[in-house]
């Protein structure tokens, strides 16, 4: 009864929303898109992009990337657990999935395996930028899926007017999450050494188990005394805190800034059905199933600057160097297990130069250093000198309606691993776009990109157990570079409608993709998964369109799909099915209002050994008040999640059989600004 009347609490709110009057209209910030080095206004030409801020981001941000994104157009989550998510653009997950911290590598270790948490919060972020398609030419060697940019405000780059302060608590139904979020911005003005702008912010949850609807694990078919908890995941608690301090120097032409972040996460692993470690007890072997988490911590440091005018015909110079420490180890029945360091130097230079022939421009350089290892008498993966350097140039033009952008990259990656030889892989990479503004309201663009991505350290030296990912895995040195052929048609129209359409077709050579063999090894009881290599063709679309149905209102109707397709051996595993749905938004004095039903379709393309995935509904909404006071601005909002109380058990998750998603849920929050 508790959930049904929450759920009912939920959707009543809706029309209580519509009919406040109140003098305050909320406004959001202006968003600034810098996924292009050209101009901060610019995302490229034909670059589908999402982004989140202000409110809105308000609204979808969650405890991972992956389930703060989920919703946006061509994006889903791959969960491993509720402490997991990671972004999934267009059917490409993992290392074909840049994600950035202000534009720079997080450089931890959640690449290596699907139960590896990204060590970003989009709670202290100002917003979070969405580049669907390939985006291997600023950001790095083979993002052939898309890039994911938090911004986040830890080296300001501008003096604020005043001081600005924000705290935040939420709380969640689902697992009785609580997070509690402070940010502050301040500025010491016109002292002897200059202007000088300050940065603080920090972070704490926790949560219990998650809530979901019936068994956990799906029963086998011929299992006749099924073992699996229900109404909740067991070993899905997390806890985990955050702060950041970050100082610049603010100059007439530009700034340098520092900041310095100390991060933990501890959450645990959901079981999964998988056993580990055998007992000898009087001539006999009992299996003992081991609860696994994951405890993380990081040091991050952060240097940046921006000037202009830095050299003859530079308009501008941009600079960045990021050093972090990270390491986890993955506890075992709460003993130490295999222990996960990557200790990593980053640093990226981009110079924007004059028009040249008719063509503005910028050339970069980025170089990247880390020591890598995984430790223990489970580690699988042998400590290695990973070393990637890459140049690039973009360069754009326009001749009355059309312009044109071009894009040339050139990367090497060398793998020095203990007790083997070096590993080097050579990649080239260049991209050709045209837009062409037809109308006021509408134009229509096409891109062509050929990358390359060099194959990442898990792919060609897995050899192991590991078993936080529950997985027996084999990788192959031999592996080739994946050569990545895609064509983008995008049109736009914006009038007394909006309509947004992006269709693509990804011809991938030698893709690599991890392949679950149907064998268990004999000593470890583990699935082998195998990293093979095969030619593979990824095509979909993203749609939508907004329609005005009156003064304070608007629906929309969106739909994506992706089909992922091996040359020879039949499905690329872990794709998400065809999604659609509609989205009702009110917005109106102090009050936003919303929901979205979004229908996902039957997986039955799953893979090899993998299994098909059942359709779903999900029915979400919110609701925002706010409140204007001389101490400040109040925030209070509510959002529900699930509220048929579906079972969803995503396609793209390696856990699809044991985590489902959450139960329906509440989440309500309060936000003070001042």
């Amino acid at each position: 009864m508790k959930t049904y009347f929450m759920a009912a609490l939920a959707v009543a709110s809706l029309p209580i929303a519509a009919s406040a009057q109140d003098q305050h209209q909320s406004t959001l910030n202006e968003v600034i898109v810098s996924a292009s080095p050209l101009e901060e206004q610019s995302a490229g030409i034909n670059q589908a992009v999402s982004v989140l801020s202000g409110e809105e981001l308000r609204n979808k941000a969650a405890a991972t990337i992956g389930e703060s994104l989920k919703d946006e157009p061509g994006v889903t989550s791959s969960g491993f657990g509720p402490g997991v998510g990671q972004p999934v653009i267009r059917g490409q997950s993992g290392n074909r999935v840049r994600v950035l911290q202000d534009s720079m590598g997080t450089m931890d270790a959640s690449d290596a395996s699907g139960d590896h948490s990204i060590t970003l919060e989009a709670l202290v972020a100002e917003r979070i930028e969405v580049l669907r398609g390939p985006a291997t030419l600023r950001y790095g060697n083979g993002a052939f899926g898309g890039v994911v940019n938090v911004i986040d405000n830890r080296i300001p780059d501008e003096l604020p007017d005043e001081l600005k302060s924000a705290v935040e608590y939420r709380h969640n139904s689902a697992n009785d999450q609580n997070s509690t979020v402070f940010v502050m911005d301040g500025a010491i003005a016109d002292t002897p050494l200059g202007n000088w702008a300050w940065h603080l912010d920090g972070l704490y949850r926790d949560s219990n188990d998650l809530e979901v609807d019936g068994f956990a694990q799906l029963p086998e078919d011929d299992e006749e005394d099924h073992e699996s908890t229900h109404g909740y995941i067991d070993n899905t608690d997390s806890q985990a805190h955050n702060v950041t301090a970050g100082l610049s120097w603010i100059g007439d032409k530009g700034f340098i800034g520092l900041s310095v972040s100390e991060m933990e996460n501890n959450y645990g692993v959901p079981a999964g059905g998988h056993h580990h470690h055998e007992e000898e007890e009087e001539d006999e072997h009992e299996e003992e199933a081991e609860t696994i988490r994951i405890d993380m911590e990081q040091t991050r440091v952060d240097l940046k600057s921006e000037w202009q005018d830095i050299l003859p015909g530079i308009e501008l110079g941009r600079f960045g160097f990021s050093y972090n420490d990270y390491e986890h180890t993955e506890l075992e029945g709460g003993e130490k297990g295999t222990r996960f360091t990557n200790e990593a130097f980053e640093g990226r230079v981009e110079l924007l130069h004059q028009e040249i022939a008719g063509w503005t421009g910028a050339f970069g350089l980025q170089l990247e250093d880390r020591q890598f290892a995984a430790i223990g008498e489970e580690s699988f993966i042998p400590k290695s000198d990973i070393q990637n350097s890459g140049v690039f140039w973009v360069g754009e033009t326009s001749h009355g309606d059309l312009s044109y952008e071009v894009g040339l990259r050139l990367d090497r990656q060398t793998i020095d691993p203990d007790g083997s030889s070096e590993i080097d892989h050579n990649t080239q990479s260049l991209s050709f776009g045209t837009l062409w503004q037809m109308t006021d309201e509408q134009r229509v663009s096409f891109t062509f990109t050929r990358a390359q991505r060099a194959p990442a350290i898990e792919e060609l030296l897995s050899n192991g157990p590991h078993h936080a990912s529950q997985s027996f895995d084999l990788g192959d040195e031999n592996l080739d570079e994946e050569t990545s052929h895609n064509f983008e048609f995008g049109y736009r129209y914006e009038g007394p409608v909006n309509l947004s359409l992006n269709l693509f077709y990804n011809s991938i050579d030698d893709f690599i993709f991890k392949k679950n063999t149907g064998v268990e090894d004999d000593d470890e009881e583990l699935t082998i998964y195998q990293y093979n290599q095969e030619d593979a063709t990824f095509r979909g679309i993203e749609a939508s369109v907004v329609i005005p149905v009156a003064e304070r209102w608007e629906i929309e109707l969106f739909s994506d799909y992706v089909r992922a397709k091996l040359d020879k051996s039949g499905d690329v595993p872990r794709i998400p099915p065809l999604r659609y749905g509609a989205a009702l938004d009110y917005t109106a004095y102090s009050w936003t209002a919303g929901m979205r039903l979004t229908q996902a379709n039957e997986q039955s393309h799953a893979g090899e050994f993998e299994d098909d995935t059942d359709a779903y509904t999900r029915l979400d909404a919110h609701v925002h008040y706010h409140i204007d006071t001389a101490a400040g601005n109040w925030l209070l909002f509510v959002k529900g999640t699930n509220l048929l109380d579906d079972e969803i058990r995503n396609a793209t998750s390696y856990l699809r059989d044991s985590a489902p998603e959450s139960a329906l849920s509440l989440e309500l929050g309060v936000r003070f600004s001042f």
